[in-house]
């Protein structure tokens, strides 16, 4: 399924307008960041969609890494495969 860019920016405002809460969370912080600016309407909502593009896919490469490495250790060691398979 491929989704196209109009439709990720779509997803991220929707998600942004229908945020209630005003705990402290990133995405609280990044909405904050973008009316307490001097920006357009316009710049505003291309500074959350980037930042939450960049939050996604920085987690996601760290993510990937950290499979990667786990998976490598317990290629290379008998001893832990074995303790793994027994948890």
């Amino acid at each position: 399924m491929e989704i196209r860019k109009g439709e990720i920016k779509s997803l991220i405002l929707e998600v942004v307008k229908e945020k209630t809460s005003c705990e402290k969370d990133l995405l609280q912080m990044v909405i904050e960041g973008a009316k307490n600016s001097n920006f357009t309407q316009e710049a505003s909502d291309c500074f959350i969609i980037d930042n939450c593009r960049n939050i996604y896919l920085a987690g996601f490469e760290t993510s990937a890494v950290v499979a990667t490495w786990c998976l490598m250790l317990l290629a290379s060691n008998q001893n832990l495969q074995e303790r793994t398979r027994a948890e």
